[in-house]
């Protein structure tokens, strides 16, 4: 399992980033689409929608703890993430957590972009026109 584990910062700011926006999962950690559409339908999970002038793909990762305002993580709670850490998303575990206070964490590894376009070759998503 690669990733960051908790760190001291992460406390104290109590999950700025998780109180943002969820990380982003990769293909790899579902093993079908049947998988990823008990994930959505489960409610803990959902898919969105890349569009910009570089990409126009699709990425799952948790719901929003907000939905109308698409905020924060519905896994995050008071006592931080419920999901331990080999089983939060790939986004998240690739999140290095800043080391001073001002700073931001940085994301790392397989940017969301690219997770997008791994997720359109992937299969376990109805076509995009589908969607729509």
């Amino acid at each position: 399992m690669t990733g960051y584990p908790e760190t001291e910062m992460c406390k104290r700011c109590e999950g700025e980033c998780c109180r943002l926006q969820p990380g982003h999962c990769l293909p790899s950690e579902f093993e079908s689409a049947a998988a990823v559409r008990a994930a959505v339908e489960s409610g803990k999970y959902t898919i969105i929608l890349l569009l910009d002038s570089h990409i126009m793909a699709r990425v799952v990762r948790p719901h929003y703890k907000d939905p109308g305002q698409r905020t924060g993580c519905t896994f995050l709670h008071e006592n931080g993430c419920e999901l331990p850490l080999p089983a939060r998303p790939y986004g998240c575990r690739m999140l290095r957590p800043r080391e001073r206070d001002g700073e931001h964490c940085k994301p790392e590894g397989v940017s969301i972009e690219e997770a997008g376009r791994m997720w359109e070759q992937s299969g376990y998503l109805p076509p995009i026109w589908k969607c729509l």
